[in-house]
């Protein structure tokens, strides 16, 4: 862990399987995330739960409506900045599980994510201002933006401050790749679109009580680190296996 710090980013000594089909990537995340799922659901749940209780209460002493716009739009901010911390702890959970078979414990995850929240951040705030300008213009060309910055986080993660250009190495890495990564996604789009709805419907919506809106919402980002599995084995399985980030950009094409 104290050489991970000292030269700030991940290295990636296991060969990964080449993202040539998105059915056969789809099963191989599903398999990860289930057989690491104690370790993904620990480690956003110490994250999201202290902290969307803590923003529900917080509403609750300013009287902000439980269904209004501002309750929504406090929720996906809330959900910007946690994930900012919790995706890049679960990647570095889950590339100790490649390496040992068993995923590190959720604390030594969490000083990882802490050490790449900021910089994880900030790209995401990015990425999200980039895709809203374009989907504000088009809805194809925001879809487009979000297929080529899709490893933005995965990126900060694993090849840390080797990269500064983050938002670029990201559609370096989707070039060439965008149909089979829409492919991925479209699932993914689907089960994050329905599923707050659905959840939020059977606990009675905005009825429900605040403890129960937030353990909800907490349990929706264990389900939401799915997507977190997908982008990170379509990354390794387009970017080769090395110290990437120590010697800057690495040539982008199928582990071998």
């Amino acid at each position: 862990m104290q050489r991970e710090f000292q030269q700030g980013y991940l290295e990636r000594d296991f060969p990964a399987p080449p993202f040539d089909s998105p059915s056969k990537l789809l099963r191989r995340s599903a398999q990860l995330y289930f057989s690491h799922f104690g370790f993904l659901a620990a480690l956003t749940l110490l994250v999201f739960l202290p902290a969307k209780l803590a923003l529900q209460l917080v509403s609750y002493w300013l009287d902000v409506p439980k269904g209004g716009l501002a309750a929504y739009l406090t929720m996906d901010l809330s959900d910007l900045v946690l994930s900012s911390l919790a995706v890049p702890a679960a990647i570095y959970g889950l590339l100790e599980g490649f390496r040992a078979g068993k995923a590190a414990p959720a604390g030594r995850a969490l000083r990882w994510g802490l050490r790449q929240w900021g910089k994880t951040l900030w790209n995401q705030f990015k990425v999200e201002i980039t895709i809203t300008l374009w989907g504000a213009l088009f809805i194809i060309p925001g879809i487009v933006a979000m297929v080529r910055l899709i490893f933005t986080a995965t990126i900060v993660a694993i090849e840390g401050d080797g990269e500064t250009a983050v938002l670029e190495r990201s559609r370096d890495i989707a070039r060439g790749q965008g149909w089979r990564i829409f492919a991925v996604l479209v699932p993914v789009m689907i089960v994050e679109f329905a599923g707050p709805f659905l959840a939020l419907n059977a606990i009675g919506g905005a009825n429900a009580p605040r403890p129960v809106i937030a353990l909800v919402d907490a349990l929706l980002s264990v389900g939401g680190q799915w997507s977190t599995v997908i982008v990170l084995l379509m990354y390794l399985g387009l970017v080769p296996a090395g110290k990437q980030a120590a010697t800057g950009r690495a040539q982008i094409g199928p582990s071998k």
